[in-house]
C-alpha cells in the first residue's frame, strides 16, 4: 500500500491523491515517469519538488527508515505502514495494581508476530527495557493515553519508540466499544474460561499476592496473553477493512490468528 501512497507528498492530501487514483496512477513509477515528462518544463517548480520527494521516499525506503514514513504521513493514514514494517511491530499490554496515581504495573504481554513473552512483577519484568530495541514499533489499544505513561513512569524513563495505537484507527472505521468490544464487533472470539475485564485483572493480581494463588496468576497470564495476541489479528482486520475503501482491495492481508 506505501508504494500507492501519494499523500505524504508536498500539497497533496488524500482528495489529490484520490485524483491520481481516478487518472491511473496507481504506483511510486508511474508517478515518477509522468513527473519526469512534466519538469522538462523549467517554470514547473512544483512537478520538480515532488519527483524530488517521490525519490527521496523510494531511497529511505530501500534504507527501510521508516522514521522518514512516520514523519511524512498524515496521522490519520499510517496504518498503510502495517505490510512493510510487520517484523518492527511489537505488540503490547499491560495490566496494573488498579489506576490510580501510587499503582504499579503487574505484567507486560509483548509480541513480535511469532513470539509471545510475558514480564512479571517480581520477577523479570526489569527485562523489559533491556530488551525493547529503538527499531520496535509500538502496537497497543489505547496506550498511547493509558500503557506507555504508565510504563514511562514504572521505569523512570522516556520510550521514545514509534507507537501505533488501534484505538484511532479502529475508531476511524466505526468500531468503539473498547477492545475487547473491537474483538467482539470483528468476530474475535477469546480462549478463556469466563469473561475477564480489566477490573479481573486487578482483583487476580492482589489475590495471587495475598493469598499466593497459583491459579489466579495463570488466569491474569492467560488473560494477557489474549489482549496482546489479539491485537495483531485487530490490526489485520482493520488494515483490510481500510484497504477495501481503495482501489488496492486486491492487497488484503490473510487473516490468521496465532
Amino acid at each position: 500500500m506505501l508504494e500507492h501512497t501519494f499523500c505524504h507528498l508536498p500539497g497533496i492530501d488524500i482528495l489529490e491523491e484520490a485524483k491520481l487514483w481516478d487518472q491511473g496512477i496507481l504506483h511510486w513509477e508511474e508517478y515518477r515517469e509522468l513527473l519526469k515528462e512534466k519538469v522538462k518544463d523549467p517554470s514547473d517548480m512544483h512537478s520538480r519538488l515532488l519527483l524530488d520527494s517521490l525519490d527521496f521516499s523510494r531511497k529511505e525506503m530501500d534504507r527501510k527508515n521508516w522514521d522518514y514514513f512516520f514523519f511524512a504521513l498524515p496521522n490519520q493514514q499510517k496504518w498503510r505502514l502495517f505490510p512493510i514494517i510487520r517484523e518492527n511491530l511489537l505488540y503490547l499490554d499491560i495490566e496494573t495494581s488498579g489506576l490510580g496515581s501510587t499503582d504499579f504495573v503487574t505484567v507486560v504481554g509483548t509480541y513480535d508476530g511469532k513470539n509471545f513473552k510475558t514480564y512479571l512483577r517480581g520477577r523479570n519484568m526489569d527485562d523489559f527495557p533491556e530488551e525493547l530495541s529503538n527499531s520496535h514499533v509500538f502496537v497497543t489499544y489505547n496506550g498511547a493515553a493509558f500503557d506507555v505513561p504508565f510504563l514511562e513512569r514504572e521505569f523512570g524513563r522516556k520510550f521514545k519508540n514509534r507507537h501505533l495505537d488501534l484505538m484511532y484507527i479502529l475508531r476511524s472505521l466505526g468500531i468503539k466499544g473498547g477492545l475487547k468490544g473491537s474483538e467482539k464487533a470483528l468476530g474475535i472470539k477469546r480462549d478463556l474460561p469466563y469473561e475477564v475485564n480489566g477490573a479481573d485483572a486487578v482483583r487476580l493480581w492482589w489475590q495471587y499476592v495475598q493469598y499466593d494463588d497459583q491459579d489466579a496468576l495463570d488466569l491474569l497470564l492467560k488473560y494477557n496473553k489474549e489482549d496482546v495476541v489479539n491485537l495483531e489479528l485487530l490490526f489485520i482486520k482493520a488494515y483490510n477493512l481500510k484497504i477495501k475503501d481503495t482501489r488496492f482491495f486486491g492487497e488484503v492481508i490473510t487473516e490468521t490468528q496465532s
